[in-house]
């Protein structure tokens, strides 16, 4: 009874804010490094000033957002070194947990890469950007639900929020977006004749282009 009586509480209007611009950085609505006033935040969303500072002293904490005194918030951007390093790390949390994911649940694996790969295809072909890039997540996100690591799951969510971001601006080219997709039907199609170590070695040419592309990225953006 205790329990039909519990009302849920509403989110605050900070949490609300907080997901309400983490959602625009992460669909590219701003460009990395763009400030983001908080008088202009409060005056788009309608709601006061505070509520947008603890926003973003919230994302600041998870690394989609970077505060500097007497300047400011800005959208997180990364040098090239950092580029490197957070390919570095994707590579080696995604690779253990497909080896495990492969051990504890294959064919469930397999059968849900191949389920998200054919919507990845009937997204591109309605020009559905956002759902295919939110496809893409789902198809790496799959490795870490059935791996069966709570840590390499912990590891991944530090950062899978900057990787959507990243991967929603460097797919903003059309010809990445053909090569990524390829590549997405050729792990499925390797892992499911066995071929572990070709797939993952496609996973990682996948990963890695990340590394070579985001220079032209950041040109991009400065110019």
């Amino acid at each position: 009874m205790t329990e039909i009586l519990q009302i849920k509480r509403p989110d605050s209007l900070s949490k609300t804010a907080e997901d309400h611009i983490r959602k625009g950085i992460i669909n590219g609505a701003f460009r990395l490094g763009e400030a983001l006033p908080e008088v202009k935040l409060s005056n788009a969303m309608g709601i006061s000033k505070t509520p947008i500072r603890e926003a973003l002293a919230a994302l600041n904490l998870q690394g989609l957002v970077q505060i500097f005194p007497h300047r400011g918030a800005f959208v997180f951007s990364l040098a090239q070194e950092d580029v490197v390093q957070l390919c570095q790390y994707r590579l080696i949390l995604e690779s253990a947990a497909l080896e495990q994911a492969l051990d504890k649940a294959c064919t469930v694996l397999i059968d849900e890469l191949s389920a998200i790969v054919s919507k990845m295809s009937e997204a591109r072909e309605a020009d559905a950007f956002e759902q295919y890039l939110e496809l893409d997540a789902e198809f790496h996100d799959a490795f870490f639900r059935y791996c069966g690591n709570s840590y390499l799951q912990d590891g991944y969510q530090k950062v899978s929020d900057i990787v959507q971001t990243m991967r929603t601006h460097l797919s903003k080219r059309s010809d990445r977006t053909t090569k990524s997709f390829k590549e997405h039907q050729a792990i499925t199609v390797l892992l499911s004749e066995g071929k572990v170590k070709a797939a993952k070695n496609t996973l990682k040419r996948q990963i890695t282009r990340g590394e070579r592309s985001y220079s032209d990225l950041v040109g991009v953006n400065q110019a």
